[in-house]
């Protein structure tokens, strides 16, 4: 489970508190004793309301979290919101221990629902929700995207933000951080790009964070905890490139002295040499990139459509400009064969990625891909816990399930363990950063993370 930041459970407790609400923000994945935590928690806050927040990946956990949430308060209301619940609520809704689902943007959702849970009103009135009634599922019309995102202005103080002041809140899988007081920051939401497997929780339009607030934020972060390292986690922060150059070129004007991280992936597409070069001076020391395949008749089929000849050349200038790059790269997509799995391993052993990972292809719900996995009769028992990168329960590639574990296992064999590989790391890090990082950071974190081959096992005989 990601460690990261909560920054969509604080956007979600920032409106209830300007509401009115009294909110806590409890995060059990940090919480060396969940258990005693949550019951100490109920005890001491006795919520009227609560609400999980969840990934596909996380479902499992937050199925238990409602069910131990019901033991110790068992009339208690609870909400399921996140990633996991945009699409096919009705399967979440199947668990007794959940109430309500809040599908999509949640921030004005969550206001409106909890209004009329106060009023005992009629929800059907409430857009972007589903709940039991009459033992059937409901769900209410969809909600419009927020466009004015500059109404969302975090509540810092309502979670103890020192507590992720550490690697392992870090959403990279290198320990290579700067500083670490690093905190995470999105500047926009949404993405254009029709990918089959990807979530769609912000729609297919971008909409923006004013330049002036952002910059007014980071400062803030930095005169309130001492932040000096930014992640930016945003979906497409480069797609309008005049927009990411002036945010860019703001932080140099001001003179902030910061280091800044991109973990979530940047479009290959969007790059020329002013932007990396403002990238450069303006503290960018780390990022990823989504490429996924190596093949372009895969590109095109998962609709991704990158042009893979783009790859090497930028990677190439980003670490000319000393800059580390991870690529993000996927194995196992619907008809792709064993020979285009192999373009892929190729494309990022050859390439001058500092660090890559090779996923697996999860049919997460909403996305086209699970269309074409997962039958309907499966999804009525669909165990979401098995929703993992290195899970292969349902594959519809052209090798075995067990075949693609390895191939899986081999592309990490190649990538890293290379002479090559060692230069690139020593080219895009300065050595005291390098050296650094291995103190602060237990190796065993960087061999679980980026090195060592998944022994998760597989259901299938194939």
């Amino acid at each position: 489970m990601a460690r990261s930041f909560p920054l969509g459970l604080v956007a979600i407790g920032s409106v209830l508190k300007r509401a009115g609400h009294e909110v806590k923000i409890l995060d059990l994945r940090i919480s060396n004793t969940p258990d005693a935590e949550l019951k100490q928690n109920m005890a001491a806050f006795d919520p009227e309301v609560v609400g999980i927040g969840i990934m596909t990946i996380e479902a499992e956990c937050g199925f238990i979290g409602a069910a131990e949430v019901k033991k110790l308060k068992p009339n208690v209301p609870v909400i399921f919101g996140g990633p996991h619940c945009s699409h096919e609520p009705q399967y979440i809704l199947s668990d007794p221990n959940v109430d309500y689902v809040v599908r999509g943007e949640g921030d004005r959702t969550i206001v409106e629902l909890i209004s009329a849970l106060e009023a005992s009103a009629d929800l059907s009135g409430v857009k972007g929700i589903a709940y039991r009634k009459n033992g059937e599922c409901v769900q209410t019309m969809d909600r419009p995207v927020i466009t004015d995102l500059d109404w969302l202005q975090q509540e810092y103080d309502l979670i103890e933000v020192e507590r992720y002041f550490d690697f392992r809140s870090s959403m990279d899988f290198f320990p290579a951080y700067r500083d670490r007081h690093f905190l995470p920051i999105v500047t926009s939401r949404g993405c254009p790009f029709l990918c089959t497997y990807c979530h769609d929780i912000f729609s297919k339009t971008m909409h923006y964070r004013s330049p002036e607030v952002v910059l007014d934020e980071i400062e803030f972060l930095m005169q309130r905890y001492g932040v000096k390292e930014f992640h930016i986690v945003d979906d497409m922060f480069n797609l309008n490139m005049p927009r990411a150059k002036l945010i860019l070129q703001m932080i140099i004007d001001r003179g902030l002295d910061i280091h800044i991280s991109f973990p979530n992936g940047l479009r290959v597409d969007f790059f020329d040499d002013e932007l990396i070069d403002i990238m450069k001076r303006a503290g960018v020391y780390r990022m990823a990139l989504g490429v996924e395949a190596g093949s372009q008749r895969i590109q095109e089929m998962i609709k991704k459509d990158l042009d893979i000849g783009l790859v090497e050349g930028v990677v190439k200038r980003l670490t000319n400009s000393k800059i580390s790059v991870h690529g993000f790269f996927m194995l196992g997509f619907p008809t792709e064969t064993r020979e285009e799995m192999y373009e892929t391993l190729d494309l990022a052993c050859r390439s001058g990625f500092t660090t890559v990972n090779f996923s697996l292809v999860i049919p997460n719900p909403g996305t086209e891909i699970r269309q074409t996995v997962i039958s309907e009769n499966e999804k009525n028992s669909q165990e979401f816990s098995q929703y993992t990168t290195f899970n292969i329960d349902k594959t519809a590639c052209k090798v075995s399930a067990r075949e693609l574990l390895e191939i899986k296992r081999e592309g990490h064999r190649r990538f890293y363990l290379s002479a090559r590989r060692a230069r690139k790391v020593l080219q895009t890090m300065e050595f005291k950063w390098l050296v650094r990082s291995a103190l602060k950071t237990p190796l065993a974190l960087l061999w679980r993370n980026a090195i060592a081959p998944t022994n998760a096992p597989t259901s299938s005989s194939n």
